[in-house]
């Protein structure tokens, strides 16, 4: 009955455990989700009251499907301001969050069979997405040892007559590494001797721990790369807007005008009143992101030290994003007190949430076996008894 590529189709491993979470929490058990990727934080109160304000002015009916004027120009704005990227607004559109900009531009890009790039660990949706637009994931591993980051020798290989696109995601979920300028440098030099189309996912760049302002872009490395250079990003997670579903993707005018069309027969167009609090969003004061970026360090020196303290757990430190991608390979094959054996992350994780009611998600689900993910945007209390949780359950493996 059912069409092979809904057949293929797998449900969000992060939402289906959060679901899970919220199952045993409805049972009256206390449940820490550390699954899901959102900031604990409302949105900022200027933005909601530009869309209420957009609401009591009757801003109710649709837009254009590429957006509205002021919110493209604002996006464009930003990248001037933020990147010293000039774009026009006519480069930019508007989709229901960075996660449809991005599904778009593979279903105009590619063609059956076309490869697509996705370095591991990757974002879960990606590889659905990629087959959903009939292409074929390629999957290079970037292992610890080189920051869970694609190198240029990593890159190579991967690249055939058949390669379409590489998907690009910095700071990283999962991992929150953070390419350096010189890394998406060395890269553009292989990329810019190609016809390969680069979607950079930059929805976590204002979340980085370095000092600076904004994660460096692989398109300020390259005029002749950047044409072929797609620039998706939302309001999501910097000004924690994650239900808003506003997103952007900018970079070449025909790849932004077909996506527009796609969307014109798909989802018609974002919402007229959230657009207008993306608005505010990006050209509103910022200085509320300055101080949640400061209580977003603070959680994630306190996690780390806590992390550090649990025997057998590895820890890499993440420069950006608000995760930690931990090491648990030295707990894969032993047993818990049940004699039930920790075969690999993804059992790790359903025992951690049943035993201890901790949700983390597996690394399996982002093409990493060994490790799991960790959102830390809870309070510092919860993540307080979350850690004493995992530290007590893996004392229990023997």
């Amino acid at each position: 009955m059912l069409s092979e590529r809904a057949k293929r189709l797998k449900p969000s491993p992060t939402l289906a455990l959060n679901a899970r979470a919220q199952e045993l929490a409805k049972t009256g058990r206390d449940v820490v989700s550390l699954a899901v990727g959102e900031p604990d934080w409302d949105t900022f109160d200027n933005i909601k009251k530009a869309a209420h304000q957009a609401l009591d002015a009757g801003m109710t009916k649709y837009t254009p499907s590429a957006g509205i004027a002021d919110l493209r120009a604002a996006v464009v704005e930003r990248l001037k301001v933020d990147l010293d990227l000039a774009y026009e607004p006519n480069q930019c559109m508007i989709g229901i969050g960075a996660k449809q900009t991005i599904f778009n531009a593979l279903q105009v890009l590619c063609n059956p069979g076309d490869e697509v790039i996705v370095p591991a660990p990757y974002w879960v949706s990606y590889p659905s997405m990629i087959e959903l637009a009939d292409a074929k994931p390629v999957i290079p591993s970037c292992p610890k040892e080189v920051g869970f980051k694609l190198t240029p020798e990593l890159l190579k290989p991967c690249l055939t007559a058949k390669t379409k696109v590489l998907i690009l995601n910095s700071p990283n979920n999962p991992t929150g590494a953070v390419y350096s300028a010189q890394e998406l440098k060395n890269l553009a030099a292989v990329l810019e001797r190609t016809a390969v189309w680069i979607i950079s996912d930059d929805i976590y760049d204002k979340m980085i721990f370095d000092g600076s302002s904004i994660a460096p872009h692989i398109a300020q490395q390259s005029e002749k790369l950047r044409p072929q250079v797609l620039l998706a990003n939302s309001v999501s997670k910097t000004y924690s807007m994650t239900g808003w579903r506003i997103g952007s993707l900018v970079g070449d005018k025909r790849v932004i005008d077909a996506c527009v069309n796609y969307q014109s027969q798909s989802a018609s167009c974002a919402v007229a009143f959230a657009q207008k609090g993306a608005v505010e969003a990006l050209r509103g004061p910022q200085k509320e992101v300055t101080r949640v970026m400061k209580e977003l360090g603070q959680r994630r020196e306190k996690v780390l030290a806590w992390l550090n303290e649990i025997p057998g757990i590895d820890v890499p430190i993440p420069m950006g994003a608000f995760y930690v991608f931990v090491g648990i390979s030295s707990f894969i094959g032993k047993r818990l007190p049940d004699g039930q054996i920790i075969n690999d992350s993804a059992q790790f994780a359903a025992s951690l949430l049943e035993k201890e009611g901790v949700a983390v998600v597996p690394g399996v689900e982002f093409g990493f076996e060994g490790y799991f993910r960790m959102s830390y945007t809870v309070s510092s209390a919860r993540l307080s008894e979350a850690m004493g949780r995992l530290k007590k359950f893996v004392s229990t493996l023997s």
